[in-house]
């Protein structure tokens, strides 16, 4: 989450000086692109969360993985890989607190009962953090100005922040998707162990 938020800070800072700075407006003050730019990341924010929630809501049958979206191919495993997802991917917020169910790391592997809900629990993610990236872009429809005129507004700070807030949320895609691929085959094989036990 620190990481995050300095990105978040940073990336607000220089959006903020580059629009008091360069903005063919010239008429508005810095202050203006401070409060603008807080409100479209705030809005970004709740959109996420927003989604987060529809998501939440629907049925879990929906989200086997077994469902092609939920499955990484070889291709998509080496891609992972070359972006070192491993050396990351505990730099990015893992926010299972608010279902009750962390995904950070893989408590009692052995237990099915518990494999079943942290795929499902990971299913849940990919689907939310994946519809948040194309939401992200519903953020430059917040230009006001556009409408009753011109204005770069639009492009010059929902669009950046947009953009931010598509990465930001892409990258938690990227470490489900890569650890459903462990995940599955842990599941699998312990779903073959029990069939033998029954024989």
């Amino acid at each position: 989450m620190i990481l995050y938020s300095i990105i978040t800070v940073i990336s607000l800072a220089l959006i903020v000086t580059l629009n008091t700075i360069f903005n063919p407006a010239q008429s508005e003050y810095w202050w203006f692109y401070l409060v603008y730019s807080l409100a479209v990341a705030i809005i970004a924010f709740l959109l996420d969360a927003l989604i987060a929630f529809v998501i939440r809501r629907m049925p879990a049958k929906w989200f086997s993985y077994k469902r092609h979206m939920f499955q990484a191919s070889d291709k998509e495993m080496r891609f992972y890989k070359f972006i070192k997802v491993d050396a990351w991917k505990n730099y990015v917020p893992e926010l299972g607190g608010f279902t009750s169910f962390h995904k950070d790391k893989v408590v009692d592997p052995n237990n099915n009962k518990y494999m079943e809900r942290f795929i499902l629990e990971a299913c849940y993610g990919v689907s939310i953090h994946i519809w948040s990236v194309p939401a992200s872009f519903l953020l430059l429809l917040l230009d006001y100005k556009m409408y009753a005129g011109s204005s770069m507004l639009w492009l010059t700070i929902c669009l950046p922040i947009a953009v931010i807030n598509a990465i930001l949320v892409l990258l938690p895609a990227f470490i489900l998707k890569y650890n459903l691929s462990r995940l599955t085959k842990i599941y699998e094989l312990n779903l073959k162990k029990e069939k033998t036990v029954d024989k």
